[in-house]
């Protein structure tokens, strides 16, 4: 009776630990966790086993996934379920195109410079990306949880180019597409 009730209670309990995040996770997890970026004082997990189709309605894609912050300062590692939503119409290739086109109609000869420069700015007032946040964890770096309750509202925004944002929405596209948005 003894060993069914350890063996129930050790059954139990895989979930809560399942659960727990620490920054060594993070880092000894490379191909499950893609490190976004890093700096002094943060860092910007995705979690690439959590990515997954919404809706797959070219040239309209919206991906799910668990996005980690890990902020040094304040010890912890914050996670987020994010939703990118996409339009293909405003991603570097058919913006690039578009670019050309509107130079051959204009009667301008393009070239790479040009079409470069053109591309990011258009890129800079329209993404084509859009993003939904809502925390769902708080840990220590060490993987405990935090005590605090959780403010657990959704934050909508529109993701800018050359952003960290940006580079998230990027990382997640590419995971479940294997092509760069």
């Amino acid at each position: 009776m003894k060993k069914i009730l350890i063996i129930l209670l050790a059954i139990l309990c895989i979930p809560i630990s399942g659960f727990a995040m620490s920054l060594s996770t993070l880092e000894n997890n490379p191909q499950r966790y893609i490190k976004i970026s890093e700096d002094y004082n943060s860092a910007v997990y995705t979690d690439a086993g959590s990515v997954k189709s919404i809706r797959y309605s070219p040239p309209y894609y919206t991906l799910s996934t668990n996005t980690y912050y890990v902020v040094y300062k304040l010890n912890m590692v914050v996670v987020y379920s994010e939703i990118y939503n996409y339009d293909y119409n405003y991603s570097t290739e058919s913006t690039m195109k578009r670019i050309v086109s509107d130079m051959y109609d204009n009667g301008e000869t393009p070239d790479e410079e040009t079409v470069c420069s053109r591309t990011e700015a258009a890129q800079r007032e329209n993404s084509g990306i859009e993003r939904n946040g809502t925390c769902i964890g708080v840990w220590k770096l060490n993987g405990q949880p935090m005590r605090k309750s959780l403010h657990s509202s959704s934050t909508n925004s529109t993701v800018t180019c050359h952003t960290v944002g940006f580079d998230i929405a990027e990382a997640v596209f590419r995971t479940y597409y294997k092509q760069y948005f």
